[in-house]
């Protein structure tokens, strides 16, 4: 409903803009968002509308409590508030890009493990399209499993042969690592070369560089909790006993009890929460 309406609002003014972002239309094919530019741009202008309708009233009326100038106050509401609907639009329209970049990263995590299980099996004898297929029944569920499963439905559904399924795929996928991958399995079976082979061969190598990525994770995770140790766990411990002892020797108890209690029940949870979520993020993948 609200794309509906946008694009009959501003579908023109969004077909005239479109050839600005010559990127979009791939930006929103690997992202998986099933919209035409035109119609995204078109959300895009009327989501940025929408925070300009939102956002005046309330400077508006925040400003002038603050301020005692009428002309001032309506002055600095306007320019925010036409401020703030670009950086509304510009955010939107690179959303698309933002989602590519997160399946990529997603999409080559689990890549090695992907090939590997690929390689088992197509080691059993089966055709290309049929050992993708138990792929996609039998694996976890995550990216390299949806380009897959969008494979299978080529060859299905649109009766597409398999050559014509990983071109779509190639043009499709947003992580460049998996683009090389179908590319060489393309070349592979335009040559009339060993699929098996080649299966093998990256799949050796995707797991070379995982341990080179694992080793590099464990040697920085020493250096981060060596950081988190010394600088936020002992300089809390060593900022406890330093106000105590100033406590104990100027007289004044409530104001260093506050920080205290600041430091060890606020501070050091969350500084905590933050090192373990950082830590997680730049994890390798554990399959």
């Amino acid at each position: 409903m609200f794309d509906r309406y946008a694009f009959k609002l501003f579908g023109e003014v969004a077909k005239n803009l479109e050839r600005y972002f010559p990127d979009l239309v791939d930006d929103l094919k690997r992202s998986n968002i099933k919209k035409t530019p035109q119609e995204y741009i078109s959300s895009s202008i009327f989501t940025a509308l929408l925070s300009f309708i939102v956002v005046l009233p309330f400077l508006a009326f925040s400003f002038s409590i603050a301020s005692k100038s009428f002309l001032f106050s309506y002055m600095a509401s306007i320019l925010i508030s036409i401020g703030i609907p670009i950086v509304v639009f510009l955010i939107h329209l690179k959303y698309p890009k933002t989602i590519v970049k997160q399946r990529e990263k997603n999409i080559d995590k689990v890549l090695p493990f992907s090939t590997l299980y690929l390689t088992s099996i197509l080691s059993s004898g089966l055709p290309l399209h049929r050992a993708i297929k138990v792929y996609t029944e039998f694996s976890d569920d995550n990216e390299v499993r949806r380009e897959f499963k969008k494979m299978v439905e080529d060859v299905e559904f649109y009766g597409l042969d398999i050559i014509s399924s990983l071109e779509r795929a190639v043009n499709r996928s947003p992580s460049r690592k998996f683009r090389e991958f179908l590319y060489g399995i393309l070349a592979t079976l335009r040559s009339g070369g060993s699929l098996y082979n080649f299966l093998k061969d990256r799949t050796v190598e995707y797991m070379i560089d995982y341990k080179r990525t694992i080793s590099e994770f464990s040697r920085s995770m020493t250096i981060y909790v060596q950081i988190y140790l010394t600088s936020i766990v002992l300089g809390t411990i060593f900022f406890t006993i330093l106000t105590s002892l100033i406590s104990v020797l100027g007289g004044g108890t409530q104001g260093i009890l506050g920080m205290q209690f600041f430091m060890i029940f606020i501070f050091l949870p969350a500084v905590s929460i933050l090192f373990l979520f950082l830590v997680k993020k730049a994890a390798p993948t554990w399959e």
